[in-house]
């Protein structure tokens, strides 16, 4: 997966999850800026979206972009491709947004006091934790915008969950179950290629040489001899100075290595060894047939999977009106000169405390299917 479309899969549609005002009315004056709370950057049928909520979505969005950009060390807006891409999945996350509303308004879909309770004590902390400081400057805050934008967030969420209730769900923990194997690595040394490297480089390559061990099939061999004859995997490892590392494999799925195939014939306290090309040998024991943990975390992804696949669908068949994005609005929001990022201590907590995104766009980011007419 492309650099690019890990940050898609892991950050955008990032919004509040929760708001107190009852309904889905668009908010169409704030404090903010008048010229944001009064510029149209979208309409959405008669309705008009104005560019104060566009600019809160974006830039809550923008923090988690640029959070996990620090994480790889980069700047991501290096990247003219980025900015477009955050625009138009703003966009596409706000018109789902809507159309779930319009949905749980049919459905008669409400929040409970719970809930709004909850958003009020949401929305609170948003504007008065300091670690924030940064991102309202620029996002916004608005107290009135803030929870009208986390109540359609919210109703929107409490519609997906309303509509995925419906999936006929066929995966089961058996079909998904996952075995657990604790192993040894017994890396082979690779083939000598001719290099014509320089003196400093043939240096770097000989002292990682000497800091890296290899072993043969006879060593492989030695050690599962040892734990056959009533060793721990863990004190043979010991023994050769290595460390023991675990996996897991679905029991029930086609296996494409080497390791895979022999892990999965194991029952438990069984052990065997598996050679994988240009590798090494992987020395086994099987630890359980039914790791319940992993088994349990398949399941949840495989429900999900269904999940997704099933919202795409009666999604894709709910009635929408028309959506129309003014462009040249939208991109007058600077993002590459813009950071939201404070510092490194307020990066870390805003993050945390923001990055709560709705069930419908965050399990469904790959089904949000915008019928624009530009």
């Amino acid at each position: 997966m492309s650099f690019k479309k890990r940050f898609l899969a892991g950050s955008l549609a990032a919004v509040m999850t929760l708001g107190m005002v009852t309904g889905c009315s668009t908010v169409k004056k704030s404090d903010l800026s008048d010229d944001y709370s009064e510029v149209t950057a979208a309409t959405y049928g008669g309705e008009k979206i104005y560019l104060d909520e566009v600019n809160f979505y974006l830039r809550n969005s923008q923090m988690m972009y640029e959070y996990y950009g620090s994480m790889y060390g980069m700047n991501i807006w290096d990247n003219d491709t980025m900015e477009d891409s955050l625009r138009e999945e703003v966009m596409s996350a706000i018109y789902q947004t809507k159309v779930l509303c319009d949905y749980a308004e049919e459905k008669k879909i409400e929040l409970t006091e719970e809930e709004k309770k909850l958003v009020k004590e949401t929305v609170e902390k948003l504007l008065t934790d300091e670690s924030n400081k940064t991102f309202l400057e620029i996002a916004g805050s608005d107290k009135e915008l803030l929870t009208e934008l986390m109540t359609q967030n919210a109703l929107a969420n409490k519609a997906y969950h309303a509509i995925v209730s419906e999936a006929k769900i066929t995966t089961t923990e058996e079909k998904v179950q996952k075995n657990g194997v604790t192993y040894l690595l017994f890396k082979e040394k690779p083939e000598e290629t001719e290099t014509k490297a320089d003196d400093s480089k043939a240096e770097t390559e000989e002292e990682t040489k000497e800091e890296t061990k290899y072993y043969t099939e006879k060593d492989a061999n030695a050690a599962l001899e040892k734990i056959q004859s009533g060793k721990s995997i863990t004190d043979v490892a010991k023994s050769l100075d290595m460390e023991t590392a675990k996996e897991n494999f679905g029991v029930k799925d086609e296996q494409t290595t080497e390791f895979g195939k022999a892990a999965v014939k194991l029952k438990k306290g069984e052990s065997a060894v598996a050679y994988q090309e240009n590798t090494g040998w992987y020395v086994m024991v099987c630890d359980t047939e039914n790791d319940e943990d992993a088994t349990k975390n398949a399941y949840d992804t495989a429900v999900k999977s269904e999940k997704d696949a099933y919202f795409k669908t009666a999604y894709a068949g709910l009635e929408k009106p028309s959506f129309k994005v003014n462009e040249e609005v939208i991109e007058s929001l600077n993002i590459k000169d813009t950071p939201v990022l404070g510092t490194e201590k307020e990066s870390e907590e805003s993050t945390e405390a923001k990055s709560g995104e709705t069930e419908a766009s965050k399990e469904n980011k790959g089904s949000k299917e915008t019928e624009e007419s530009k």
